[in-house]
């Protein structure tokens, strides 16, 4: 009966990600169109990326990875919903306060940076647009904090559409106002900013009209005292390296790609759009869904229930992400192109995305498989594991960078990030195994290993087909006429292991 509510839950997440990522996806097209990959954009992307890398942090991150599991607690007794809403107060002043401490040093380093540096290199614009995308973050973090109270309420369907408020303001911002400026791209950029802060204070909104739905007031509370803050305190400390891993590793990738070439940082940004898609839309909406369940199961410690949740949620990954990895990798080019080659976006931007397209693919596995398992060590209080495996996947990834990217540029970068993702999963899997509650890997093993058998025979159909079809079709209809095939083999292939080989 869990496992058919996880489904549900999962289908009413992945249902508002699907929505948000086709609107995310709207966004980038729109954006390749007026901008490409030219180095203004690069610039811009960075500026964008550093609050993000905060929010991540803070926010998304730590804050609700330590929030919810607390504030849980208080939703399941009625009688103590007061104090949940003095909790989410002290949280919200808490976030609201650092954010704002954070704005302001940035800004500082900012004017004091473009005072330094010549405006030919390219930081200065980066530093520039830092000032008008970084008040981003305080939206942000608000909104994410909403998002945790709905989230423990196992409400996941209208936090899962705020991204696409950002989406909205960020091509208005583009078809509305841009074309009424120069044609030059330095000015245009500033376009781009305004819509970042329009949208992240809708997103803000957005998620704060459910949340005072519930019952829950808004207010400063300054009772940083509170017993269940101080609980959130102890966990949020080490949490804040633990969930860091992503953020921070995308900020090294970034930065060092910012280093080689023009187009770099926007190669590795649009090729992340499409492959963050499948991971968001299955991965971050399981791992989402999963987190109450996780939460309940060991605070009324049904362990038997939890290991059922936890391998139920890792084979659904196993299950859905392994064909989109064979997919992105043999139709990287005709995605790229199909999605982004019009306006700005030429063909040498289309080389520039699609080779490290392939490269992220190989990891989207790992990187699912570690949203989830990351969840299952937080449920268990267990903060020290996950930090200790972060650190070590942060220095990795950042020498594994420097390596791949003499011999193979922002190529490099993307394969050196699925290396990471494989490794921080298989680590934190044999971990859990060996500190926290016994799951027979072997069985697992198994079931991966017919699963890939079933992604190999699609992607060996997938590529004959398109080999086939290249030459006598357009290109939305090849790309159609691939997909539909390699659905019905990948249906076709894994009813035959369920029936034959049991593939459960």
């Amino acid at each position: 009966m869990s496992s058919k509510k996880i489904i549900r839950a999962v289908s009413i997440v992945s249902l508002g990600t699907i929505i948000a990522r086709v609107f995310g996806l709207a966004r980038e097209i729109t954006t390749a169109n007026f901008f490409g990959t030219i180095s203004i954009y690069d610039a811009f992307l960075l500026a964008f990326m550093i609050p993000n890398f905060f929010r991540g942090l803070i926010a998304e991150g730590a804050l609700n990875t330590a929030f919810i599991p607390v504030f849980t607690e208080y939703t399941l007794d009625e009688k103590r919903k007061q104090e949940g809403n003095d909790i989410f107060n002290i949280c919200l002043t808490l976030s609201l306060i650092i954010t704002s401490i954070i704005f302001t040093i940035v800004l500082g380093i900012s004017f004091l940076s473009t005072g330094i540096i010549s405006e030919a290199s390219r930081w200065y614009y980066v530093w520039i647009l830092l000032r008008f995308t970084f008040p981003y973050l305080i939206f942000i973090s608000l909104a994410a904090l909403n998002t945790g109270v709905l989230n423990a309420y196992k409400d996941f369907f209208l936090p899962s559409l705020s991204p696409v408020v950002l989406d909205l303001f960020w091509i208005a911002a583009l078809f509305l106002i841009l074309p009424f400026l120069p044609d030059i791209p330095e000015r245009q950029i500033f376009v781009l900013c305004g819509g970042v802060l329009l949208g992240g204070l809708g997103q803000f909104i957005f998620t704060l009209v459910p949340v005072i739905k519930k019952g829950y007031g808004v207010r400063f509370n300054l009772n940083f005292s509170h017993p269940a803050v101080r609980r959130m305190g102890v966990l949020l400390a080490p949490m804040v390296i633990g969930v860091a891993v992503t953020p921070i590793n995308l900020l090294v990738d970034n930065t060092l790609a910012n280093t080689l070439y023009e187009g770099a940082v926007s190669g590795l940004w649009y090729s992340t759009r499409i492959f963050q898609l499948p991971l968001g839309v299955f991965a971050i909406s399981i791992s989402t869904a999963v987190l109450p369940w996780f939460s309940e199961n060991i605070s009324s410690k049904n362990h038997q229930e939890f290991v059922k949740h936890l391998i139920f949620a890792t084979r659904m990954l196993v299950f859905l992400l392994l064909p989109f990895t064979f997919g992105m990798i043999i139709l990287k080019t005709e995605l790229v192109t199909f999605l982004f080659a019009r306006g700005m976006f030429t063909a040498k931007s289309v080389d520039l995305v699609a080779s490290p397209l392939a490269f992220y693919s190989l990891g989207l596995l790992g990187y699912g498989g570690a949203s989830v398992w990351g969840r299952a060590f937080y449920a268990c209080k267990d903060t020290a594991t996950p930090v200790k495996v972060g650190i070590f996947s942060i220095f990795v990834n950042f020498i594994m960078d420097i390596i791949f990217m003499k011999f193979m540029g922002h190529n490099g970068i993307a394969l050196s990030t699925s290396i990471v993702g494989i490794t921080n999963f298989i680590i934190l899997v044999c971990l859990f195994n060996r500190k926290h509650l016994y799951i027979d890997l072997r069985k697992e093993t198994v079931f991966f290993l017919k699963a890939f058998f079933a992604a190999t025979l699609m992607g060996c159909i997938l590529y004959i087909c398109k080999s086939v079809l290249s030459s006598i079709v357009s290109l939305p209809l090849l790309l159609f006429s691939c997909i539909i095939v390699s659905v019905l083999v990948y249906i076709l292939s894994t009813g035959v292991l369920i029936k034959r080989w049991g593939l459960k």
